[in-house]
């Protein structure tokens, strides 16, 4: 299994106006996995970044038509702009799947998995619908993908600097991967 950070995600915020906050640069990481012979994204980019990711993907030989799984980590615009520029995956989000025939509504998504060594977790508190992927990675370490569940300041202080709906499930989600963590790829940093 071939796991690629494409994006490093990012969030650089510019000034504070009398209508909100301006972010001058918003997306949210970007990661590729090849199982075999299936073509896995785990989030899919802001606005602006569908260029970039087709750049990544051209070299390994692949196209947005190959791309056989999406799995989304949350809706947020950041992480989820790009989706329906892959109509042939199936998209897979909170607990339901999409594809180009039906819905399909999980009945659990805790630790369901999608590919082989590749499984869902549930890990609300960024949003009420945060998902992270956990891939076990060719040198046997478990590799979690986590989207906004986790930063690196919540990694190395046990804070919770980022939004969140609800900081007690993030703390508790963000404890729960650490546990079981030996890698991150974050949403952003």
């Amino acid at each position: 299994m071939e796991i690629v950070p494409l994006i490093k995600g990012t969030h650089v915020m510019g000034e504070a106006g009398e209508t909100g906050t301006n972010i001058t640069d918003h997306t949210g990481s970007v990661t590729f996995i090849q199982n075999g012979i299936t073509n896995i994204l785990i989030d899919v980019g802001g606005r602006g970044r569908l260029p970039e990711i087709q750049s990544k993907l051209a070299e390994r030989k692949v196209t947005l038509d190959n791309i056989d799984i999406i799995i989304l980590t949350h809706f947020h615009l950041d992480h989820a702009f790009n989706v329906a520029a892959f109509p042939k995956a199936r998209v897979i989000g909170w607990n339901h799947e999409w594809n180009e025939k039906s819905t399909f509504r999980f009945k659990d998504i805790e630790g369901r998995e999608i590919s082989d060594g590749i499984s869902l977790l549930s890990t609300p508190g960024h949003t009420p619908e945060h998902l992270s992927v956990v891939a076990k990675g060719s040198n046997g370490k478990r590799i979690v993908i986590a989207g906004d569940a986790i930063n690196n300041h919540y990694i190395e202080k046990k804070d919770v600097s980022a939004y969140a709906f609800d900081k007690v499930l993030y703390q508790k989600s963000a404890d729960s991967l650490m546990e079981i963590s030996d890698e991150f790829i974050l949403g952003h940093g």
